[in-house]
Protein backbone atom coordinates (compact mmCIF):
# COMPACT_ATOMS: atom_id res chain seq x y z
CA UNK A 1 0.00 0.00 0.00
CA UNK A 2 0.98 3.49 -0.83
CA UNK A 3 2.30 5.71 2.07
CA UNK A 4 1.60 9.44 2.46
CA UNK A 5 2.43 12.07 5.11
CA UNK A 6 0.27 14.93 4.60
CA UNK A 7 1.20 17.99 6.38
CA UNK A 8 -0.83 21.34 7.00
CA UNK A 9 -4.77 22.66 7.44
CA UNK A 10 -7.37 20.75 8.93
CA UNK A 11 -10.54 22.68 10.43
CA UNK A 12 -14.09 22.72 9.75
CA UNK A 13 -15.40 24.43 7.05
CA UNK A 14 -18.48 26.67 6.80
CA UNK A 15 -20.60 27.25 4.07
CA UNK A 16 -22.85 30.17 3.67
CA UNK A 17 -24.81 29.65 0.44
CA UNK A 18 -27.31 32.99 -0.97
CA UNK A 19 -30.39 32.20 -1.01
CA UNK A 20 -30.31 34.75 -4.06
CA UNK A 21 -27.32 36.67 -5.42
CA UNK A 22 -25.43 37.85 -2.90
CA UNK A 23 -25.51 41.99 -2.83
CA UNK A 24 -22.50 44.06 -1.40
CA UNK A 25 -22.60 46.47 1.65
CA UNK A 26 -26.50 44.58 2.10
CA UNK A 27 -27.64 42.01 4.10
CA UNK A 28 -28.23 38.58 2.56
CA UNK A 29 -30.17 35.47 3.57
CA UNK A 30 -28.09 32.21 3.40
CA UNK A 31 -28.17 28.65 4.43
CA UNK A 32 -25.30 27.96 6.35
CA UNK A 33 -23.90 24.25 6.66
CA UNK A 34 -20.61 22.65 8.49
CA UNK A 35 -18.23 19.88 6.86
CA UNK A 36 -14.64 18.81 7.91
CA UNK A 37 -12.55 20.87 5.61
CA UNK A 38 -8.83 21.94 5.49
CA UNK A 39 -6.28 21.73 2.55
CA UNK A 40 -4.55 18.94 4.04
CA UNK A 41 -7.09 17.27 5.72
CA UNK A 42 -9.38 17.62 2.37
CA UNK A 43 -5.93 15.69 0.42
CA UNK A 44 -5.92 13.17 3.19
CA UNK A 45 -9.71 11.92 3.01
CA UNK A 46 -9.14 11.65 -1.11
CA UNK A 47 -6.31 9.45 -0.35
CA UNK A 48 -7.38 7.50 1.84
CA UNK A 49 -10.66 6.95 -0.41
CA UNK A 50 -8.21 6.09 -3.24
CA UNK A 51 -6.68 3.28 -1.12
CA UNK A 52 -3.33 4.77 0.11
CA UNK A 53 -2.21 4.71 4.48
CA UNK A 54 -2.12 8.69 5.14
CA UNK A 55 -0.92 10.35 8.56
CA UNK A 56 -2.13 13.52 8.53
CA UNK A 57 0.27 16.07 10.49
CA UNK A 58 -1.95 19.54 11.55
CA UNK A 59 -2.42 21.15 14.85
CA UNK A 60 -5.80 21.55 16.79
CA UNK A 61 -7.35 23.50 19.38
CA UNK A 62 -8.30 22.09 22.65
CA UNK A 63 -11.74 22.68 21.91
CA UNK A 64 -14.87 21.07 20.90
CA UNK A 65 -14.22 21.32 16.94
CA UNK A 66 -10.60 19.91 17.37
CA UNK A 67 -12.53 16.91 19.50
CA UNK A 68 -14.85 16.69 16.32
CA UNK A 69 -12.05 16.39 13.47
CA UNK A 70 -10.28 14.43 15.77
CA UNK A 71 -13.01 11.65 15.53
CA UNK A 72 -14.03 11.89 12.39
CA UNK A 73 -10.38 11.21 11.23
CA UNK A 74 -10.32 8.52 12.97
CA UNK A 75 -13.51 7.36 11.26
CA UNK A 76 -11.85 7.80 8.10
CA UNK A 77 -8.73 5.24 8.97
CA UNK A 78 -6.35 7.99 8.74
CA UNK A 79 -3.17 8.58 10.45
CA UNK A 80 -3.74 10.74 14.03
CA UNK A 81 -0.32 10.01 15.15
CA UNK A 82 0.99 13.61 13.74
CA UNK A 83 -1.68 15.57 15.28
CA UNK A 84 -0.74 17.96 18.24
CA UNK A 85 -3.03 20.30 19.99
CA UNK A 86 -2.68 23.90 20.86
CA UNK A 87 -2.86 25.39 24.44
CA UNK A 88 -3.14 28.90 23.36
CA UNK A 89 -5.06 29.00 19.67
CA UNK A 90 -8.82 27.30 18.71
CA UNK A 91 -8.89 25.15 15.95
CA UNK A 92 -9.24 27.15 12.92
CA UNK A 93 -11.71 29.16 11.29
CA UNK A 94 -12.92 29.16 7.73
CA UNK A 95 -16.26 30.66 6.41
CA UNK A 96 -16.62 30.31 2.66
CA UNK A 97 -19.58 32.44 1.15
CA UNK A 98 -21.22 31.03 -2.16
CA UNK A 99 -23.67 32.33 -4.45
CA UNK A 100 -26.42 29.82 -5.28
CA UNK A 101 -24.65 28.69 -7.85
CA UNK A 102 -22.26 27.39 -5.54
CA UNK A 103 -19.53 29.57 -7.31
CA UNK A 104 -17.14 31.00 -4.17
CA UNK A 105 -17.45 34.71 -3.49
CA UNK A 106 -15.45 34.93 -0.72
CA UNK A 107 -13.81 32.69 2.22
CA UNK A 108 -12.49 34.86 5.27
CA UNK A 109 -10.80 32.45 7.76
CA UNK A 110 -8.26 32.61 11.30
CA UNK A 111 -5.53 30.22 10.69
CA UNK A 112 -2.97 31.58 13.41
CA UNK A 113 -2.84 28.11 14.81
CA UNK A 114 -0.69 26.65 11.57
CA UNK A 115 2.16 29.02 12.51
CA UNK A 116 2.43 26.91 15.48
CA UNK A 117 3.54 24.00 13.01
CA UNK A 118 7.18 24.88 13.52
CA UNK A 119 10.48 22.43 12.59
CA UNK A 120 11.13 22.05 16.36
CA UNK A 121 7.43 20.76 16.66
CA UNK A 122 7.96 18.13 13.60
CA UNK A 123 11.29 16.89 14.29
CA UNK A 124 9.57 16.00 17.66
CA UNK A 125 7.39 13.85 16.01
CA UNK A 126 8.06 9.14 15.99
CA UNK A 127 10.60 8.90 12.95
CA UNK A 128 7.93 6.55 11.21
CA UNK A 129 5.78 9.26 10.19
CA UNK A 130 8.49 10.24 7.76
CA UNK A 131 8.86 6.57 6.52
CA UNK A 132 6.28 7.44 3.49
CA UNK A 133 6.52 7.11 -0.22
CA UNK A 134 5.84 10.99 -0.10
CA UNK A 135 5.25 14.15 2.06
CA UNK A 136 2.58 16.96 0.75
CA UNK A 137 2.42 19.79 1.87
CA UNK A 138 -0.07 23.14 2.02
CA UNK A 139 1.11 26.35 2.34
CA UNK A 140 -0.99 27.24 4.96
CA UNK A 141 2.54 26.47 6.89
CA UNK A 142 5.39 28.43 7.86
CA UNK A 143 7.81 28.96 5.34
CA UNK A 144 10.49 27.85 7.87
CA UNK A 145 8.40 24.75 8.12
CA UNK A 146 8.03 24.39 3.99
CA UNK A 147 11.88 24.26 4.09
CA UNK A 148 12.02 21.63 6.93
CA UNK A 149 9.79 19.30 5.02
CA UNK A 150 11.58 20.01 1.92
CA UNK A 151 14.76 18.77 3.56
CA UNK A 152 13.16 15.36 4.06
CA UNK A 153 12.99 14.65 0.41
CA UNK A 154 15.26 11.85 -1.09
CA UNK A 155 15.03 9.61 -3.77
CA UNK A 156 12.23 7.13 -2.52
CA UNK A 157 10.20 9.56 -0.77
CA UNK A 158 8.35 12.70 -3.14
CA UNK A 159 7.65 16.10 -2.23
CA UNK A 160 4.62 17.91 -2.91
CA UNK A 161 3.25 21.33 -2.27
CA UNK A 162 -0.16 22.70 -2.93
CA UNK A 163 -0.34 26.71 -3.49
CA UNK A 164 -3.34 27.65 -1.02
CA UNK A 165 -3.42 31.47 -2.18
CA UNK A 166 -1.49 33.70 -4.12
CA UNK A 167 0.09 35.47 -0.87
CA UNK A 168 0.59 31.94 1.27
CA UNK A 169 2.53 30.13 -2.09
CA UNK A 170 5.13 32.96 -2.14
CA UNK A 171 6.36 30.84 0.71
CA UNK A 172 7.14 27.79 -1.01
CA UNK A 173 9.65 30.01 -3.50
CA UNK A 174 12.57 28.95 -1.93
CA UNK A 175 11.80 25.06 -1.91
CA UNK A 176 10.85 24.88 -5.59
CA UNK A 177 14.09 22.56 -5.95
CA UNK A 178 12.97 20.15 -3.51
CA UNK A 179 9.11 19.64 -5.63
CA UNK A 180 8.61 16.70 -7.07
CA UNK A 181 5.05 18.12 -8.18
CA UNK A 182 3.84 21.60 -7.27
CA UNK A 183 0.06 21.68 -7.63
CA UNK A 184 -1.05 25.49 -7.74
CA UNK A 185 -3.80 27.69 -9.60
CA UNK A 186 -3.35 30.62 -12.61
CA UNK A 187 -3.51 33.34 -9.66
CA UNK A 188 -0.88 31.36 -7.57
CA UNK A 189 1.77 30.36 -10.29
CA UNK A 190 1.43 34.31 -11.75
CA UNK A 191 2.51 35.34 -7.91
CA UNK A 192 5.55 32.84 -7.68
CA UNK A 193 6.45 34.03 -11.46
CA UNK A 194 5.97 37.86 -10.32
CA UNK A 195 3.39 38.08 -13.13
CA UNK A 196 -0.19 39.47 -14.10
CA UNK A 197 -2.33 37.00 -13.80
CA UNK A 198 -3.97 38.51 -17.20
CA UNK A 199 -1.24 38.23 -19.60
CA UNK A 200 -0.03 35.32 -18.27
CA UNK A 201 -0.65 31.93 -20.50
CA UNK A 202 -1.20 28.53 -17.92
CA UNK A 203 1.05 26.19 -19.97
CA UNK A 204 3.70 29.09 -20.80
CA UNK A 205 3.01 29.27 -16.47
CA UNK A 206 3.49 25.59 -15.81
CA UNK A 207 6.98 25.48 -18.39
CA UNK A 208 8.00 28.59 -16.64
CA UNK A 209 7.95 27.16 -13.12
CA UNK A 210 9.31 23.34 -13.73
CA UNK A 211 12.59 25.84 -15.73
CA UNK A 212 12.57 27.93 -12.14
CA UNK A 213 12.96 24.45 -10.41
CA UNK A 214 10.03 22.37 -9.78
CA UNK A 215 9.91 18.86 -11.69
CA UNK A 216 6.24 18.53 -11.77
CA UNK A 217 3.88 21.29 -12.61
CA UNK A 218 -0.27 21.43 -12.54
CA UNK A 219 -1.65 24.44 -13.05
CA UNK A 220 -4.96 24.28 -12.57
CA UNK A 221 -7.69 26.75 -14.65
CA UNK A 222 -10.91 25.35 -12.63
CA UNK A 223 -14.06 24.51 -14.89
CA UNK A 224 -10.83 25.30 -18.12
CA UNK A 225 -9.36 22.26 -17.06
CA UNK A 226 -5.64 21.86 -15.88
CA UNK A 227 -1.94 22.28 -17.71
CA UNK A 228 1.05 20.41 -16.93
CA UNK A 229 4.05 20.42 -17.18
CA UNK A 230 7.94 18.19 -16.73
CA UNK A 231 11.00 18.61 -17.93
CA UNK A 232 10.57 18.04 -21.93
CA UNK A 233 6.86 17.40 -21.63
CA UNK A 234 3.66 19.29 -21.80
CA UNK A 235 0.27 19.12 -21.99
CA UNK A 236 -3.35 20.59 -21.97
CA UNK A 237 -6.38 18.89 -20.49
CA UNK A 238 -9.96 20.09 -21.05
CA UNK A 239 -12.26 20.24 -17.63
CA UNK A 240 -15.00 17.90 -17.37
CA UNK A 241 -18.55 19.37 -17.26
CA UNK A 242 -20.39 18.61 -13.77
CA UNK A 243 -23.51 19.74 -12.16
CA UNK A 244 -21.36 22.42 -9.84
CA UNK A 245 -22.92 22.42 -6.47
CA UNK A 246 -19.88 23.72 -4.47
CA UNK A 247 -16.46 24.47 -5.91
CA UNK A 248 -14.82 23.90 -2.42
CA UNK A 249 -12.15 21.23 -2.26
CA UNK A 250 -12.22 20.66 -5.54
CA UNK A 251 -8.98 21.71 -6.26
CA UNK A 252 -7.39 19.81 -3.13
CA UNK A 253 -9.18 16.78 -5.07
CA UNK A 254 -7.63 17.00 -8.16
CA UNK A 255 -3.82 17.36 -6.54
CA UNK A 256 -4.76 14.13 -4.28
CA UNK A 257 -6.04 12.05 -7.03
CA UNK A 258 -2.84 13.09 -9.35
CA UNK A 259 -0.51 12.57 -6.72
CA UNK A 260 -2.09 9.13 -6.10
CA UNK A 261 -2.09 8.25 -10.22
CA UNK A 262 1.45 9.54 -10.40
CA UNK A 263 2.67 7.56 -7.17
CA UNK A 264 1.02 4.37 -8.89
CA UNK A 265 3.17 4.72 -12.09
CA UNK A 266 0.72 6.77 -14.44
CA UNK A 267 1.95 9.17 -16.71
CA UNK A 268 0.93 12.55 -16.35
CA UNK A 269 -1.94 12.71 -18.96
CA UNK A 270 -3.71 10.04 -17.51
CA UNK A 271 -2.98 11.41 -14.10
CA UNK A 272 -4.63 14.60 -14.73
CA UNK A 273 -7.20 13.12 -16.56
CA UNK A 274 -7.91 11.06 -13.00
CA UNK A 275 -7.48 14.29 -11.46
CA UNK A 276 -10.23 15.95 -12.97
CA UNK A 277 -12.33 13.36 -12.92
CA UNK A 278 -11.87 14.14 -8.97
CA UNK A 279 -12.45 17.58 -9.21
CA UNK A 280 -15.72 16.97 -10.98
CA UNK A 281 -16.70 14.74 -8.40
CA UNK A 282 -16.04 17.66 -5.64
CA UNK A 283 -18.07 20.10 -7.29
CA UNK A 284 -21.15 17.91 -7.62
CA UNK A 285 -20.93 17.18 -4.09
CA UNK A 286 -22.02 19.62 -0.88
CA UNK A 287 -19.32 18.28 0.96
CA UNK A 288 -15.32 19.54 0.27
CA UNK A 289 -14.68 15.68 -0.12
CA UNK A 290 -16.86 13.73 -2.50
CA UNK A 291 -18.41 10.54 -0.41
CA UNK A 292 -18.50 9.15 -3.95
CA UNK A 293 -14.96 9.43 -4.72
CA UNK A 294 -13.78 5.58 -5.55
CA UNK A 295 -11.18 4.32 -7.55
CA UNK A 296 -13.60 2.76 -9.48
CA UNK A 297 -15.58 5.60 -10.36
CA UNK A 298 -12.17 8.21 -11.09
CA UNK A 299 -11.66 5.01 -13.62
CA UNK A 300 -15.02 5.28 -15.03
CA UNK A 301 -15.16 8.89 -15.04
CA UNK A 302 -11.37 9.06 -16.49
CA UNK A 303 -11.87 6.96 -19.58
Amino acid sequence: MLKVAVVGACHMDRKARGEAPLVEAASNPVTLRSCCGGVARNVADNLRRLGVAVELVTRLGRDGEGEVLLARLGELGIGRTGISRSEQAPTAFHLIVLQPDGEMLVGVADMRIYDEITPALLRGLPERIWAVDAILADCNLPGETLRFLAGLRHAGRRCAVIGVSPAKVLRAKPCLAACDLLCVNRLEAAALLERSPETLEPLAAAKALVAAGAREVVVTLGAAGLCLAAEGDSVSLPGRPGRLRDVTGAGDALAAAYLEARLRGLDPPAAGRRALAAARLTIESDDSVSPQLTPQRLEELAS
